[in-house]
Parts: C-alpha cells; structure tokens; sequence
C-alpha cells in the first residue's frame, strides 16, 4: 500500500511540476531559515554545557553596595576558594583563575624575533584546572600540568604561534625577559562554545614566585580582587547554603558586619551568590546577541507557520481538482483513513524533499550568517546530538502539520456531491484559503515596517547631533608599557598631516570611565558620578561647547577642581552659575571651574549622565611612565591615512616595542556601539525578503489554480467582448482584497512592537504615519505585480480552445 502511495505521489509531482516546485521550493526556504536561527539558537544555550559536571560547577560572585547602587561582580580576592571549601562541606571543590590583564611579555629564546605581548588571553590557574573543568588535553597530564612553579600549557594555537609546527612540550618560553616557562602541554583549541577563553594557562604557583604579584595575592579583603573562582558543588541545590556561608566567612575576614569605610554612611556588604556555569554566557558574558534571541525565536516561528500555512493553502487550492479522484476512490469502497494515508504520505513526500533542499540551502548561507553575526559556530557543532535532535524533529513537525489540514479536508469529500459537480457550491475552503493569505500578507507587512523602523532609528542615531566633533579624529591607545609617553606625544604632534592632539584616560563610546560618589541635594544616598582625566587640548579637539566658560585667569588644572557637564550641574541645583560652588567628590571637597553643553559620551541607548571631567595642564603630571591611556589626534583634510597611520606606528614601537601598535577612528569607534542594531537590521531584511518571497509564490500559485478554475468563464466573457484588462482586473480583485485586510491587521501590531523596540533608545526617532502608507503600498504594487503576471496570461488566453476542451 505505501509503495502505491509514493507511486501516486510521485505520478502527481510530475503532472503539477509547477504546483510542485512551488509548493517545495516555499518549504525549503522557510525550512532553511528556521534550521539557521534553530542553529544559532542552540548554539548560544550550549555554552559550557559540555563540561562533565557543568550542572554542579558555579560561578561566584559578590553583590557590593557603592552610595545606593549595587554591583555584581565575578572577581573575588585570592583566598576565598580555599577559605570557603574549609568552611562548608558542601563545596567538593574549587578553581581560581586570573587574566594576565597587565600583559605579560613572552619570547621563544630559541627564535628571539618570536616575541609577543599576551593580556586577554594569558591566564594563570589552580593546579587542578584541566581536571575541574573538560578542556581537552592533547599531550600532557592534566593532574602534573600546572602542579609546579613556571609551567605553561599552550593550546594548538598558542602552539603554533610560538614554536610553529615543532613539539612545544619541554621547550621554554621567556616571561618578562626574566623568568623561564617550562611548556608541559598542549590544549585543542577552545570550542566555539565557551565563556571560558584562553591562549595559555600558567600555574597559581608561577603567580606565588613572582614579586610583582604579591600583593594580589595576600589581599585578605573578600569583596572585590582579580581573581574568577568557580566552585564545583555537591548538590546543585547547596547554592543558597553555600552562598550564606561566604559572607559569614567573609565578614569574619574583614572583622566586621557593617562596612564603614565608603563615605556617606553604613550599608550591607559582603553579600555572596552563586549562579550555574551554563547560565554564565547569557546572563553575565554578554552572548552574541542576548537581545535579540527572544526575537529571533518568534521570526523562526512565525517562518515556519508561514511556509506550513502557504504549503496547506496551495493544498487545498488543489482540492477541486483533486475531488473527482477522491469520489471515484470512496465509490470504489476506499475509506476516509485510507484516503488520508494517501495524501499524508505525498505531503511527507513533499515535506522530506523540501526538508532535503531546504538543508542544503542552510549549508550554503551558514557561513555568511555565522559572518554577519559574528558567531564562529564550529562544524563539528552540526553534528552534536541536539542539533541533529532539533532537526529531526523539525522535519517530524513538518510532515504531522503540512498533511494534517489537506487530508482531513480531501478524505471528508462525499461521492454524491463530488460527482454530480456541487463541490463547488461551498465555499469554505476558500474563506479558509484567504485567511491563510490574510496570515501570510499580514506578517510580510509586519516585517517590511519592522525592517524600515530599524533602518530609521540607525540612521537617526548615526546622524543626530552628539555635541561632538567626531570627524577624522583617531584615537591610539597606549599601554603601561609605554615609555617617555611625553615624547611620543610630542613626536605624534610633529608628524605631517597632524593638526592638534589631545590625552585622554579612556576610549570614547567604548563605556570606559572612572566613578566617584557624590552627593546630591535631595537624594537620600550618595550616587555615583562618572568622571575621566584629560589634558587642557582635549576639550577643543573635540569641539565641546561651554555653557559656562571657566574663568581663564583662576586656576582650574588640578586635582582640587573639576568640569560639569549640564547634566551634573542640573543635579546639584544651585541657584545661579554652577561655577565656583563646591562638593564632596569621593574624600575631598572640589571646586566647580566650569560647565560644558551636555554632549553623548556613550550609546545613544542610554541617557546623558552626570560627568565630571578633571583637565591637567602638564600632561607628565598624569602620564608618567606605567600608566595607560589613549592619546587622540586630529587629522587634517587630504591626508594619505595609511602613510600617517605607519608614520605613527613607527613613533610607537620606538617608545614601546612590547605592546602591539593599535588606532581607532572616533566615528568608527560611534558605529560600533550599534553592531548589534546593525546585525537586526540585515535579519530584519533578509527575514523580510523570505516572507515575502513565500508569500507571492504562494500567491502566484493560487492565482494559477483560480485561472485554471475560471477558465471557461474567462473564455465566455472574452466572446461577449470582455478587454484583457477587465478580465485581469476581476481576477486580481480578489486577491487584493485580503491584502488590504492583512494591512489594517499588521500596521497597529507592528506599530507596537517597534514602539517597545525604540524604548530601548533614550534617544530615539518617531514612528511618523506615512511609514505605514508607504511600506502598504509596496507590499500593495508587488502582490499585485505577481497577480497581473498569471491574470494577463491567462485573459490573454485564446477562448475557443478553452470553450472546446469538452
């Protein structure tokens, strides 16, 4: 019986290869958007799930009160793994981990040019780290790996990049031109599913025999450090036990209950919590695109029911022409369950031929969407039992639901009515079909005007008045190792093309401030105020304007005074000029030397907050050697930028040799803030493009079968004298109809989800009402294009063959 079915099936495909190919092709597309965000998806919930006990290890933080904020923060002091695994016997045990954040120097002495400056991806661990957490181990032991002072594990990367393709195992590596690193083993690299990154692991024991990090390391103080502690936990539901334990040890450390020591009186510290491994990506480590996932979700969703309702719709479009082999099927004693078996195993068919070119698809624009969403998804990820679990299940949902609707609907047929032609009379299977295009037209439209929104917003926040002159500045940000840092600026200055430079302690628009607690009149608790060290050029480099100007014969280029923006000014509420008025800035009372205009130093997504700014007349009263920062510079018009761009590097590596040579352009450096905006954006309009792809194929087809349906009616009227764009017209007329309904649905429900989009913005654009006009009438000029297309054939059609065929 199932090989007659799949005879049929396939007999069927042939006969309809348009319909066919159609019906797939539709399928296919929405199944390979789906398996695309489905990947992504999965990817970003997998992360350290691969550890062994990956549901029993937990990151730990502390919760520490600063004026009437809290902070949440993963970096604890050297001794509270071990002090809290002595005091509760609910923790198995632990793993520290500290970021060579103050970089380290490491050379090949083998091959003395092999010689980089390692930060974000040097660490130094417990001994026991490759047992605590999977990471595999390509050579050496993970319990002996880290167990002695100046040991090194490199990962293949690492490996290659210091020793090329020789064994590294046993051969040395030269930290800070000082110390000796035996390599002990190697590591794969990290897969890409991770919130636990590294290059090369060195033991704590290496961290003990060196000077420069001892006081890290006898810093008794439990709140704050430099140090990631994981704890691998007997149950995983001793989080709240455990988490009680840490703060009555860590109370017990510090010697008191209250802390006392932060102005502006006692508040509650040393409050510790503990959250899963697995949950460390999404909630603490950012993810790819947190934001957005939830989104992502509901377009995959809503693309999958897409293509199921158009795969369902064009179905039933076919159900007339189906009807006679139905009725004569039942007459000859078929059943309604046989009948649906038939047609279940064509749209499986259907389904697992879709499902085939819809994989090959997601093959092809896997990469490019791995590319644009800046995720290095692992091949061998394809491949893991939830991937191909989802998938599987994927093509299951597809062949239930895709036959679900067809064949209940073609085996209910009754022989009597369908062999004396009265199938026709009713008309539910084509209300049912226009509200299928109702559904398909309404999320296409809910999309064009979600694309077009978003395409709105980032052009307002890349064009809309920031206070800044931020054109053709660079910035080059310069490590602690930087030595003489006065000279290079002076250098800098002197090179051709170079206008004016400035000093500044952080990177605009990268979030990059110091904060101090202040307090403001009428708030209960001191609050914290942002603030940033610059030099007496910074201010007209970037063209900040005053709104009150400081008072150029008082002396204001010290530690004693400080620049408001108008927003600080404003929380302060003196009455008359700001300037000369005086506050309690952290542990001392500052003076107020002037006022500048408000102007956006981070995202446009967050309102401007109270900034002070500390100016320094004499840069070498700041900028002493072994103090970073960034130092700006202005570039004059019709400068060839990669001649300067290697004039200032070679400045660079004169004064430090150690840290790799880095520049920003400030606008650039603008634009980043919004890569996430920008990835929605593309989505948004290759998302946009699929639905609609679908829905006019859809809507090809079903103008197809209706012309197929009225072709003698076209016939007669074209005799009577009927013109071909009448005929086109009465055609059309009712497809444009559920078009025009799917409008009035989609506009107020997109218009919501845009309005809770841009809430996101401090600063933000209207939603103007001609946006929806517009977006309705492209959505209105292309369905009607695909119908014309099959109508005017169709009119254009000779009305005596039509009127002969019986």
């Amino acid at each position: 019986m199932l090989t007659h079915y799949l005879r049929v099936a396939l007999r069927n495909f042939r006969r309809n290869r348009l319909y066919s190919l159609i019906n797939i092709g539709c399928l296919a597309i929405g199944l390979a958007t789906v398996m695309t965000i489905l990947l992504y998806i999965l990817h970003e919930h997998s992360y350290d799930r691969w550890h062994t006990n990956a549901n029993r290890i937990f990151v730990t933080f502390t919760r520490t009160a600063y004026g009437s904020e809290y902070w949440t923060n993963p970096d604890l002091s050297y001794p509270v793994g071990p002090a809290g695994k002595a005091a509760s016997p609910a923790i198995e045990s632990f793993v520290r981990m500290r970021m060579a954040f103050d970089g380290v120097d490491l050379q090949n002495p083998a091959s003395p040019e092999t010689r980089f400056r390692e930060t974000t991806r040097f660490f130094y661990a417990d001994s026991n780290f490759f047992r605590f957490f999977s990471f595999r181990l390509l050579r050496g032991n993970p319990d002996a790996v880290l167990g002695r002072p100046f040991t090194v594990v490199l990962t293949q990367s690492a490996a290659k990049k210091y020793f090329g393709n020789t064994d590294p195992v046993g051969k040395t590596l030269t930290l800070d031109k000082k110390y000796v690193l035996e390599v002990t083993g190697v590591a794969a690299d990290m897969p890409s599913n991770t919130s636990i990154e590294f290059d090369m692991i060195s033991s704590l024991a290496t961290m003990r025999a060196i000077d420069r990090y001892k006081p890290y390391l006898a810093d008794q103080q439990w709140e704050g450090g430099t140090f990631h502690t994981w704890m691998l936990l007997r149950q995983p539901s001793d989080t709240a036990r455990v988490a009680r334990e840490l703060s009555r040890q860590g109370l017990t450390a510090a010697g008191l209950y209250k802390k006392s020591d932060v102005p502006f009186g006692e508040v509650e510290s040393h409050q510790f919590w503990l959250s899963p491994l697995p949950d460390f990506h999404l909630k603490f480590y950012g993810g790819s695109g947190p934001p957005y996932q939830d989104a992502f979700t509901w377009v995959a969703s809503l693309i999958l029911l897409l293509a199921l309702v158009n795969y369902m719709s064009l179905s039933t479009a076919r159900s007339a022409m189906r009807a006679r082999e139905v009725g004569v099927r039942k007459v000859i004693g078929a059943g309604s369950g046989m009948i649906a078996g038939q047609f279940y195993t064509e749209s499986a068919v259907y389904a697992v031929l879709a499902f085939g070119a819809g994989s090959l698809l997601f093959l092809c624009f896997r990469p490019w969407f791995c590319n644009l969403m800046k995720l290095p998804i692992d091949a061998s990820f394809l491949v893991t039992p939830p991937v191909i679990g989802a998938f599987v299940t994927l093509l299951v949902l597809v062949i239930l639901v895709a036959g679900s609707y067809p064949s209940v609907l073609l085996s209910s047929f009754r022989p009597v009515m369908v062999l004396y032609g009265r199938l026709s009379r009713h008309r539910n299977g084509e209300r049912i079909r226009k509200g299928f295009l109702v559904f398909q037209f309404s999320l296409s439209m809910a999309l064009m005007t979600c694309a077009f929104v978003i395409g709105k917003q980032l052009y307002y926040i890349r064009h809309t008045e920031i206070g800044i002159a931020r054109e053709n500045i660079v910035m080059f940000p310069f490590a602690g190792t930087m030595e003489h840092y006065v000279s290079y600026q002076e250098e800098v200055a002197a090179l051709p093309g170079i206008r004016q430079v400035a000093t500044a302690r952080y990177k605009l628009f990268t979030g990059g401030s110091t904060v101090e607690l202040v307090q403001f009149p009428g708030k209960p608790a001191a609050e914290m105020m942002w603030f940033t060290t610059v030099d007496s050029n910074f201010i007209p480099l970037l063209g900040l304007k005053w709104k009150e100007k400081p008072d150029p014969s008082a002396t204001s280029y010290d530690r004693r005074h400080i620049f408001l923006n108008e927003t600080a000014a404003d929380a302060f509420r003196w009455h008359g000029r700001a300037t000369g008025n005086q506050f309690k800035f952290g542990d001392q009372f500052v003076a107020v030397s002037g006022v500048l205009k408000d102007f956006n130093f981070n995202s446009l997504q967050s309102a401007i907050v109270p900034l002070g700014v500390q100016v320094t007349r004499r840069i070498e009263d700041e900028w002493e050697d072994g103090i970073d920062g960034v130092l700006y510079a202005k570039v004059g018009l019709h400068v060839n930028i990669p001649a300067l761009m290697e004039a200032v590097r070679r400045v660079y590596t004169r004064h430090d040799a150690r840290t790799p040579f880095q520049f920003t352009f400030l606008d650039e450096q603008f634009d980043s803030q919004y890569k996430s905006e920008d990835r929605l954006a593309g989505l948004m309009d290759i998302f946009t493009t699929i639905t609609i792809i679908i829905s006019c194929l859809g809507l090809f087809a079903l103008a197809t079968f209706a012309a197929q349906q009225r072709v003698k009616e076209i016939g007669i009227r074209k005799v009577m004298g009927a013109s071909v764009a009448s005929i086109s017209a009465l055609l059309s007329r009712d497809f444009l109809r559920p078009i025009l309904l799917s409008v009035l649905i989609a506009s107020p429900l997109a218009w919501w989800v845009m309005h809770r989009w841009l809430d996101n913005f401090a600063y933000r654009t209207p939603i103007s009402w001609w946006i929806f006009p517009s977006t309705a009438a492209g959505l209105l000029l292309i369905a009607q294009l695909t119908v014309l297309f099959r109508t005017i054939k169709a009119a254009q059609a000779n009305p005596t063959v039509n009127l002969r065929s019986e």
